[in-house]
């Protein structure tokens, strides 16, 4: 599983830009960036962030096709 692009995916359908999920976590743009083109692999902490943000439960991360 690609999760930067799964993230990018749970993002876009929530309507959300990068900068929105910037202001909801607190991570940097280009990190979110760097996270969705998948030249950084994030920590469990930034996907509980990442979660929080569209408010979905962490597995719901990497669960495809619902």
């Amino acid at each position: 599983m690609d999760i930067g692009k799964r993230l990018r995916e749970l993002r876009e359908a929530n309507g959300l830009s990068q900068s929105d999920v910037e202001d909801r976590t607190g991570l940097l743009r280009t990190y979110i960036s760097h996270i969705e083109n998948g030249h950084s692999t994030p920590s469990l902490e930034v996907l509980e962030k990442w979660a929080a943000a569209l408010d979905v439960g962490v597995y719901q991360l990497f669960v495809v096709g619902q």
